[in-house]
């Protein structure tokens, strides 16, 4: 890097803090490398590093067979820099510059990138007295190369490991240090070389003969609907070859997929089993972190699931059931506007991925944003017309968005393509009932009590609807189901009166009122309808 103006780290401190590296005698500091070629300050105070500090330093190393030759201190500097003080080689850093990458997963590569690049002008024993310009930049491409290499292996993207050079790598060269656009591209090359000898090996692992026997039976199992049958043929490739990667992962899926026919006998404990056996063999594989991550997420286990939701997304920005994946995990841990920026993302990633539209419009359903989820199962149902949950989901956002008609019509639909299946009757009803069709909601009440003979909410509506068309006898006996099936008595009164209002039966929804009020004076919901329909 930069030949450094001879400099002191002063170390007149005690010993009686731990946070200070004690020493008797001061460091002088003739020669260095700074990773931003920044001028040097003349005084340098150390201090022992902090274990974070110490951490990445050990991750950097564990990416390299070399053995460590420095040691890492904490000083008053810009960055962070390499020097050589007798024989023992140090690299220096700024815990506000460490600090400064905490904030965002993200740029923390920054962080990352500038201390690979100083570890890589110690284990590449560069000579940093050298003071020839051409020299000198060699030394330091050949530092950031080493760095793109170190970032591939930690998992970051391309443009997370030239993150350090994008933050404090000045645009034109200097006396040490080559122009950004040359230093970026060094960090491309190690990032490319890591990801050619990784792709390399990984291929040589766990892979088989095309022809093989368990190749075949791998085959089948690609091509076999049922998840048991498919598992069983694994399980015998398995058998054969005991490390046969793609096994592993197709068999840890299917046995997820298990849940789509019996939930009762799914067991992700054992499909993450299977995940983390082929994540070994195939270390930068997106797809599997995101499966993985599913599997954790289906055990509760959301830490571990975002992790590997993060992972996912580092090997492939644009793997959208990463993001979806991640969006359901913070959505459970009360992220919501990370919710949404994960699903929005999904949508620019997959804009012709029905699941994308259908998962944002869910998430939009839940926060009550009841048109933007209606335009959200518009272009699911755009892409898929008989996407059953889209259907029944714009239906119920149509309910609540008071367009009662365009709901009805959707819940037809969705009887018609499913009618064993069918059980919107009870919303159907009330999107009647607000359409003044009472006949047809109390046919659908009706259907719903068939299923569910104990349903005190479909005996109140059906007996509403019953009222308001004059079977008063029909409605009282509907009235005495309710009570009988509820525990909420107060509250089904005050809602039969309420409702009897809001169908035009106004002096008997105030009489159920006043009989209410004059037990329960207080009952706000009882007060709140009275109140409106005599205008007050």
């Amino acid at each position: 890097m930069k030949h450094l103006v001879r400099s002191h780290i002063l170390l007149a401190l005690t010993c009686t803090s731990p946070l200070f590296l004690c020493a008797q005698e001061p460091l002088d500091i003739t020669h260095g490398c700074n990773f931003a070629a920044a001028e040097t300050p003349s005084e340098l105070y150390a201090y022992e590093a902090s274990s974070e500090a110490r951490e990445i330093v050990q991750q950097i190393m564990q990416m390299n067979v070399l053995p460590q030759n420095f040691v890492i201190r904490s000083a008053d500097c810009s960055n962070a820099l390499a020097t050589v003080i007798g024989k023992q080689r140090y690299i220096l850093y700024s815990t506000a510059f460490l600090e400064n990458f905490k904030k965002e997963a993200d740029t923390k590569w920054a962080a990352y990138c500038v201390l690979a690049h100083e570890i890589g002008h110690h284990l590449s024993n560069h000579d940093l007295t050298e003071t020839t310009p051409k020299v000198r930049k060699g030394y330091e491409l050949e530092a950031d190369k080493f760095a793109g290499g170190v970032m591939f292996r930690l998992g970051a993207t391309l443009e997370q490991a030239q993150a350090g050079i994008n933050t404090f790598s000045a645009n034109t060269d200097s006396q040490t240090h080559p122009p950004k656009r040359a230093r970026l591209e060094a960090v491309a090359v190690g990032w490319k070389q890591a990801e050619e000898l990784a792709s390399k090996a990984e291929g040589n692992t766990g892979s088989v003969e095309v022809n093989s026997d368990e190749k075949k039976l791998y085959d089948q199992a690609l091509a076999e609907k049922d998840p048991y049958k498919a598992i069983e043929l694994l399980d015998q490739a398995i058998e054969l070859k005991e490390d046969y990667a793609d096994a592993y992962f197709e068999r840890g899926k299917r046995k997820v997929d298990i849940e789509n026919v019996d939930e009762i006998r799914v067991n992700y404990n054992d499909a993450l089993d299977d995940y983390n056996v082929y994540i070994s063999m195939r270390p930068k594989k997106a797809e599997a972190y995101a499966e993985r991550g599913y599997a954790f997420r289906k055990l509760d286990r959301d830490e571990e699931a975002l992790k590997d939701y993060n992972q996912a997304i580092r090997l492939n920005p644009k793997l959208v059931e990463a993001y979806l994946g991640r969006a359901w995990v913070k959505m459970k841990t009360d992220d919501y506007e990370g919710a949404q920026k994960d699903l929005e993302k999904a949508v620019q990633l997959g804009p012709e991925d029905p699941d994308t539209h259908f998962e944002l419009g869910h998430f939009q359903f839940g926060a009550g944003e009841y048109e933007k989820a209606i335009r959200s199962f518009d272009k699911v149902l755009n892409l898929e017309p008989a996407n059953l949950r889209a259907i029944g989901l714009r239906a119920g956002a149509k309910m609540f968005a008071g367009r009662y008609a365009d709901a009805v019509a959707d819940y037809n639909a969705e009887q018609v393509l499913d009618t064993a299946a069918f059980f919107s009757y009870f919303d159907r009803g009330k999107c009647y009932q607000a359409l003044g069709k009472h006949r047809e909601a109390i046919a659908d009440f009706t259907a719903l009590l068939k299923k569910v003979p104990t349903s005190s909410d479909a005996f109140l509506r059906r007996g509403v609807s019953r009222q308001v068309l004059g079977q008063k006898e029909a409605a009282e006996e509907d009235y005495k189901n309710v009570f009988e099936n509820t525990v909420l008595v107060k509250n089904a009164k005050a809602t039969i009166g309420c409702l009897l209002i809001e169908y035009g039966l106004v002096k008997e929804g105030l009489d159920w009122l006043d009989k209410l009020l004059s037990e329960s004076p207080d009952n706000k919901q009882a007060l709140e309808c009275k109140r409106k329909a005599e205008g007050k």
